[in-house]
C-alpha cells in the first residue's frame, strides 16, 4: 500500500495555476448562489404546507426530510469526492438542486413538497466537498477564517434568499421555487466554466489506492477515524448539539412570528435577512480576525453565552425590537461556533479523508437538523409556541458545558 504523504510541491501542482483566493472566492460565489436558492424556499415551506393543512410535526417532518437525506448521502459524497476531485460531485449536487426547485414549485400537496425536500437534500449533501475543497488549498492555522467563507455563503443567502421569496410568493406561488431553480442551475454553468479542481490527478490516484472504493465500503473508513480520535468525536458531539439547538427554529419560527407578531411571509423573510446580515459579518469577517488571536477553542466558548441567551430571549419576546435582540444574540453565537468547529473537524481527519470526514460531520449536523426540528414540532402541538426555543436554548448550554472539554490543536 503506497503511502498517502505527498509533499507541499507535488500537492495540487496539476491544479490551476490561479492563486487561493481566486479559487476561494469562485468556491464562494458557488455555494453562495445554492444557498440563495435554498434560503428562497425555507421560510415559505411552511406557509405553503400550512394551506395543504399540515400539522406542525407533518411540517417538522418536511423541514427534516431534507436532512434526512444528507444524513444518509454526505459521507458517500465527500468520499467520492476524495476519490474523483471536488469539482464534479459539487457541479453534480448544484443540478440537483435546481430540479428540486422546480418540482417545489409545482408541488400540489404534501407529499410532492416532501419529495422536493428529499431531492434538494440530495443535492445539498455536497456541502462537505465544499468544505473539503478549501480544506485543500488552505493551511490549519487559516483554516476556520476559511471556512467561515462557507458561513458567510450561508448568511448572505438567508439575506438575500428569503426577501426574493417574500417578494415571490405574493405575485405567483410557483415564482420562488423557480427562481431558486434558475439560479442553481446558473451557479452549475459556472462551476463548469470557472471552478478548477482542486485535487490533482496524482493525489485522486493515491487516495484510491491507500483505501477501499467507497462502493465496496462506503463509510466506513471515516467511522474509524470518529470512533478512533476522542479530538474528532469531541468536536462532533458538540457541533451535534448546537446545531440541533439552532435547527430547532426552522419548522416554527415563521408561525411563532404570524402568530405573536402576525408577521406575513414577507415581514419573515425580512427577519431571516436580519439574521443573515450577523451572521454572514460573523462568520466572514470576525471569525478571521478571532480566531487567529484566541484559536477556535476559546471562540466556540465564548460564542456560546449569546448562542443560549438569543434562544431565551426569542422565547420571551413581547415586541419586535426584542424578537430582533433575541435574533441577533443566535446569529452572533451560532456564526462564532460553526466554521470553528468544521475547522477542528478537518484538523482532526487525514488529508486522505478530508471529504468523507466532513461528509461524517455533515451527516451528524444533519441527524441534529432531524431532531432538531421534530422536536421543535411535536413541542409547538403539545406546550406551544416558546417552548422550542426554551428547550432549545438548555439544549445550547449543555453544549456550552461540552465544550469545556475541547483541546485547542497545535
Amino acid at each position: 500500500m503506497k503511502s498517502l504523504k505527498l509533499t507541499k510541491k507535488t500537492r495540487g501542482a496539476e491544479v490551476s495555476g490561479s492563486p487561493p483566493w481566486v479559487r476561494l472566492g469562485i468556491l464562494f460565489l458557488t455555494v453562495f448562489v445554492d444557498l440563495v436558492g435554498f434560503g428562497i424556499v425555507l421560510p415559505l415551506l411552511p406557509f405553503y404546507a400550512d394551506r395543504f393543512g399540515a400539522s406542525g410535526i407533518q411540517i417538522g417532518v418536511l423541514v427534516l426530510s431534507y436532512s434526512a437525506a444528507q444524513l444518509l448521502l454526505a459521507p458517500l459524497w465527500g468520499r467520492l469526492s476524495d476519490r474523483f476531485g471536488r469539482r464534479p460531485i459539487l457541479i453534480f449536487g448544484l443540478l440537483g438542486s435546481a430540479a428540486s426547485y422546480v418540482v417545489f414549485a409545482f408541488a400540489d400537496s404534501i407529499l410532492v413538497l416532501l419529495l422536493s425536500r428529499l431531492m434538494a437534500g440530495v443535492g445539498g449533501a455536497n456541502i462537505s466537498v465544499a468544505q473539503a475543497y478549501i480544506a485543500d488549498v488552505t493551511p490549519a492555522r487559516e483554516r476556520a477564517g476559511n471556512m467561515g467563507l462557507i458561513g458567510a455563503a450561508f448568511g448572505l443567502g438567508f439575506i438575500f434568499g428569503p426577501a426574493i421569496g417574500g417578494i415571490l410568493a405574493p405575485i405567483a406561488p410557483e415564482l420562488p421555487g423557480l427562481a431558486a431553480a434558475s439560479l442553481c442551475a446558473t451557479n452549475a454553468l459556472l462551476a463548469v466554466f470557472f471552478l478548477p479542481e482542486s485535487l490533482s490527478a496524482r493525489e485522486r490516484e493515491v487516495r484510491a489506492e491507500e483505501y477501499p472504493s467507497p462502493s465496496s465500503r462506503p463509510g466506513l473508513d471515516e467511522l474509524r477515524v470518529v470512533f478512533r480520535n476522542p479530538d474528532f468525536l469531541r468536536v462532533l458531539v458538540l457541533s451535534f448539539l448546537f446545531t440541533t439547538a439552532f435547527s430547532a427554529m426552522h419548522p416554527t419560527f415563521p408561525l411563532f412570528a404570524a402568530e405573536r407578531f402576525a408577521l406575513d411571509e414577507r415581514g419573515v423573510g425580512w427577519l431571516f435577512a436580519f439574521m443573515g446580515v450577523i451572521s454572514a459579518a460573523m462568520q466572514g469577517g470576525l471569525v478571521r480576525i478571532l480566531v487567529p488571536r484566541f484559536g477556535e477553542v476559546a471562540l466556540i466558548r465564548l460564542s456560546g453565552v449569546p448562542f443560549v441567551a438569543g434562544l431565551l430571549v426569542i422565547a420571551l419576546s413581547s415586541s419586535i425590537p426584542i424578537l430582533l435582540v433575541g435574533l441577533a444574540l443566535l446569529a452572533v453565537g451560532f456564526g462564532g461556533t460553526l466554521p470553528s468547529l468544521v475547522s477542528l473537524l478537518s484538523r482532526a481527519a487525514p488529508d486522505a479523508l478530508q471529504g468523507g470526514s466532513l461528509g461524517v460531520g455533515q451527516s451528524a449536523g444533519a441527524l441534529a437538523r432531524i431532531l432538531g426540528p421534530l422536536m421543535a414540532g411535536i413541542l409547538w402541538d403539545l406546550a406551544g409556541p416558546s417552548w422550542p426555543y426554551l428547550v432549545a436554548s438548555a439544549i445550547g448550554a449543555m453544549a456550552g458545558i461540552w465544550g469545556l472539554r475541547l483541546r485547542q490543536p497545535d
